[in-house]
């Protein structure tokens, strides 16, 4: 996981990596790329020249996948952008609400927002 500064499209994720869009498609020792479906449907964890990227990325193995929940399995990520971290005004309103710009402190938290994923076990 991390900042990985590719998308989950790039070839550096989805051919060396291999990781897979599709749950079904994970096989053995494969890896999963949850963030593909969100960048797909244009959500990013930054923003440049008015464009979303996901490069904040969660990937997980197989073994994460299965139905058993006696111990922990993925469950559901996303991106955390919550009005708050997002910038409130001027020409980037809407982009992550950075902690500096132009060498002075704006008041914000990164010029990325933060990704998550739950992991749930049965009880």
């Amino acid at each position: 996981m991390g900042d990985l500064n590719d998308d989950p499209d790039n070839s550096s994720v989805k051919k060396i990596l291999a990781a897979k869009s599709k749950r079904e498609a994970v096989k053995l020792k494969g890896l999963y790329n949850p963030m593909a479906n969100m960048a797909k449907k244009g959500i990013g964890s930054l923003a440049y020249r008015d464009s979303w990227n996901l490069f904040d990325q969660i990937i997980i193995s197989k073994a994460f996948l299965d139905k058993d929940y006696s111990s922990y399995k993925y469950y559901k990520s996303g991106v955390y952008n919550k009005n708050y971290l997002s910038n409130p005004r001027g020409r980037y309103k809407g982009y992550p609400y950075r902690s500096f710009a132009n060498g002075a402190y704006t008041g914000g938290y990164s010029d990325h927002f933060p990704v998550y994923l739950y992991l749930i076990k049965e009880k």
